[in-house]
């Protein structure tokens, strides 16, 4: 019987990127070999990512895969096992939409941060990332006038940290007991905020520990 080798799998960008830090994880829990290349300079990005100058990416040999959701999903190919998603499709449905939720709302309110206190676009912890939500904006622009911005960003972050609360409820994970992609996007935006990013996000995740709890159940499962 011919046995094949296992693919040679690269993971490319910044660890300070959630998008990274998904990647890594669900590389870590799959058990699969890798390699992490961070890029010293704009000059790597360009070449790891010529289509579209956007980390991570991932080379599986000599294919390039971009995008941190088509990275999770080109791992389910490789090592099915532990499954990303749920056998169950409605589970499953639940899972992506909780993860593009936690991808895009959580950078949002990083980059409005960011425009408010100090100007432009600047160097987010997922610089480079297209997908900034223009419908979450019209509140946030209209609580400007009547308050500081960065308050209305904290204000942001709470409801949603509430909404993350309604969503895992008394589960271990997010929809279901075992860990899915959509926990792996929710764990590494939170942790933007454990390390306090965003000035004050700390003390709003502080506040919550089942969040704290359910970060700490994804640590154990993905190598701490």
């Amino acid at each position: 019987m011919t046995v094949l080798a296992p693919p040679k799998l690269t993971l490319y960008g910044p660890l300070d990127n959630p998008y990274t830090e998904k990647c890594r994880r669900a590389l870590i829990l799959k058990g699969l070999d890798f390699e992490l290349r961070e890029p010293s300079g704009p000059e790597d990005i360009g070449r790891w990512s010529p289509e579209t100058g956007l980390l991570p990416v991932m080379t599986v040999d000599d294919e390039l895969v971009s995008d941190s959701t088509n990275i999770l999903l080109r791992l389910e190919l490789i090592r099915p096992e532990p499954p990303l998603l749920s056998a169950d499709p409605t589970l499953a449905a639940q899972q992506r939409h909780l993860e593009d939720w936690a991808d895009e709302s959580f950078l949002w309110y990083w980059q409005e941060w960011h425009r408010l206190e100090g100007g432009g676009t600047g160097r987010s912890p997922a610089a480079g990332h297209l997908r900034t939500l223009r419908r979450l904006g019209g509140w946030l622009r209209a609580a400007e006038a009547q308050e500081h911005p960065g308050t209305a960003v904290l204000r942001g972050l709470d409801d949603r940290l509430n909404d993350l609360l309604n969503f895992l409820g008394a589960r271990r994970f997010f929809y279901s007991d075992r860990l899915s992609m959509a926990d792996l996007a929710v764990y590494s935006m939170l942790r933007t905020l454990r390390r306090d990013q965003i000035p004050g996000s700390a003390r709003l995740l502080s506040d919550r520990p089942a969040l704290l709890e359910f970060m700490h159940r994804v640590e154990e499962e993905t190598g701490g």
